[in-house]
């Protein structure tokens, strides 16, 4: 059986817990199991944060990453661009050159920008240190990318 005295002063002889299969609990009692439970969680605070801020992390760390596949799509476009711009401008007074000639230019513009664009964005994939990687990020958008081409 199972009691539980909340009077004050107490209505249950403390005596019948002596008895067989009889179990009393005052407030004082109640007061103790809420204690250890309180410190059962309180130890267990440092083990959730540390499981929050590496969830954080990693949270940050892919969103990091979004960012560059972003940049480096953006970035891809403007030199599209850049390399359309000068190819107007340069290869259209080079009458002499024929259309396989100004194809393979362009092809050779193509390959040496995406080369110029696969080495550094790699090298941001692969950062492990979250604060460098968001910093470098930020760094290449804010010095290749007007505010109107930010992804």
């Amino acid at each position: 059986m199972f009691l539980m005295d909340l009077g004050v002063p107490r209505n249950i002889d403390p005596r019948v817990a002596e008895l067989y299969n009889v179990y009393v609990y005052d407030t004082d009692d109640l007061s103790d199991i809420v204690q250890q439970n309180r410190n059962a969680r309180a130890s267990e605070v440092p083990r959730a944060q540390g499981i929050v801020d590496e969830h954080v992390t990693k949270f940050l760390s892919w969103q990091a990453s979004v960012e560059l596949v972003g940049l480096v799509d953006a970035l891809r476009k403007k030199m599209r661009e850049e390399r359309a711009s000068f190819i107007r401008s340069r290869l259209e007074p080079m009458k002499h050159l024929t259309e396989t000639d100004r194809a393979q230019v362009e092809k050779l513009m193509d390959e040496m920008l995406e080369k110029l664009l696969l080495e550094p964005a790699e090298r941001l994939r692969g950062e492990k240190e979250l604060r460098r990687k968001i910093q470098n990020v930020e760094a290449l958008r804010d010095l290749f990318l007007s505010n109107r081409e930010k992804p």
